[in-house]
């Protein structure tokens, strides 16, 4: 009995020592592509460029029209109502249009692979994002962008830097934190990369947690119509959530599984299979489960 469990702990380090191998990230060495750059900040300038028109424009109309209004004798109410309406919803759309051109911006630039031009508008409207609220999770929104395009260039100490800062800025705020799930797990990845598995797991486990109040609240939802309204799109943002969970719970349970937690890693395979179940076809689905099964059957008497 006593060899059989040596032989059983030696190849569960075995194991370990492999999983190690599996979780240094393949860098990405590629040049930025130029012409997505070029589409990047075309789209972006000149979606700023109408925002501004718009701003003057609308502004200029709307306090010509409240100044004749109130000018005229008796007042013209009417008038004045509109110019009012006017000057809000001007406000509005500009604000609208100015966070659309970075939002499509990025978006151009990681499908086109332009790296650069994601990295540079990312880092400029970070910090405006941070102290203007062009956009509610706005600067979650970029600052995971931007991780993930770095992370994957293999910048990790910048990845931190990034996700320390936003952690800071967000994390104490309840109703924007619900955002950070696919930051941490970014920031986890970029520690795990460098070794570092204590801080690792930390960031992994802010992730999970996030993600499952997420979770709970969408299958939870408050009463209302913008409740309704997000009911109809439940199936799709549940399955996503799923996908992103059991990502995040197999990278748990291979870090645990590395510092020889096996009853802990035993849990979160589980949980990571589970997830990747009930989620929709993604390219990483039939390893988690097929990997997630194998190291459940090798941690069974663990």
């Amino acid at each position: 009995m006593a060899k059989r469990g040596k032989g059983n702990q030696f190849n569960l380090q075995n194991a370990a020592r492999s999983k190690v191998q599996q979780t240094r990230m393949p860098i990405n060495t590629a040049p930025t592509d130029k012409k997505g750059d070029q589409y990047a900040y075309l789209i972006m300038f000149a979606m700023l460029t109408l925002s501004v028109l718009l701003l003057v424009g609308g502004l200029y109309w709307s306090v010509s029209q409240i100044m004749t209004a109130t000018a005229a004798s008796p007042v013209n109410w009417i008038g004045f109502v509109v110019g009012a309406v006017t000057f809000v919803l001007t406000l509005l759309a500009v604000r609208a249009l100015a966070w659309m051109s970075v939002f499509a911006s990025v978006l151009t630039a990681t499908r086109m692979l332009g790296w650069k031009s994601l990295e540079t508008i990312c880092y400029k409207w970070l910090p405006i994002t941070r102290s203007v609220k062009i956009f509610p999770g706005g600067s979650v929104w970029l600052a995971t962008a931007l991780t993930q395009s770095l992370v994957a260039r293999g910048q990790y100490d910048k990845v931190l830097t990034i996700a320390d800062e936003e952690w800071t800025h967000t994390g104490a705020k309840p109703a924007e934190a619900q955002n950070l799930g696919t930051l941490c797990f970014t920031a986890s990845i970029a520690d795990q990369a460098k070794g570092d598995l204590k801080t690792a797991l930390v960031w992994n486990e802010r992730s999970l947690k996030v993600l499952n109040l997420m979770l709970e609240q969408m299958q939870n939802p408050k009463k209302g119509i913008m409740a309704k309204v997000a009911a109809t799109q439940y199936d799709k943002a549940e399955g996503q959530l799923r996908m992103q969970l059991a990502g995040a719970y197999f990278n748990n349970a291979t870090m645990l599984f590395n510092k020889m937690e096996h009853r802990k890693a035993r849990e979160s395979y589980k949980l990571a299979v589970e997830n990747a179940a009930k989620a929709p076809d993604f390219p990483e689905k039939s390893d988690i489960i097929k990997a997630g099964n194998e190291q459940l059957g090798r941690l069974k008497h663990a």
